[in-house]
């Protein structure tokens, strides 16, 4: 079963390459968002198995408290993607159960994998 998958990036032509990953990868891209509000409202229409998401959002959005308020509204998990991703980030966002980090610029490989072993750690959570 292939996952849905939310892309919160504010970076048009990223979330394009993204989306075309998600596809690659064999899941759905259910939304792209370039903002918070736009996010959740995706989110609450769409209802998606996990998001990816950007730290740094459109109109000065914080990706981690977009991702904060989609976990405890909804469970969804994050894999995160950024060139900004460091310790305290990593620290920011445990309690999130976060399903991993990507790094700016990735690898197409890198997003595919990532996004393959997000699926692989839902499905063995859900049993």
């Amino acid at each position: 079963m292939g996952l849905e998958v939310l892309i919160v990036e504010d970076q048009v032509l990223i979330a394009i390459h993204l989306e075309d990953l998600v596809v690659e990868a064999g899941h759905r891209v259910s939304a792209v968002a370039h903002d918070g509000p736009g996010a959740l409202a995706a989110a609450a229409r769409h209802r998606p198995n996990i998001a990816i998401m950007d730290l740094r959002l459109a109109h000065g959005t914080s990706g981690i408290d977009v991702a904060r308020q989609l976990y405890e509204a909804q469970g969804i998990r994050c894999l995160f993607i950024s060139a900004n991703i460091d310790d305290e980030v990593r620290r920011k966002v445990a309690d999130l159960r976060p399903l991993g980090f990507i790094g700016k610029p990735f690898l197409p490989a890198e997003v595919i994998g990532a996004v393959q072993a997000a699926a692989i750690a839902l499905e063995s959570n859900a049993c």
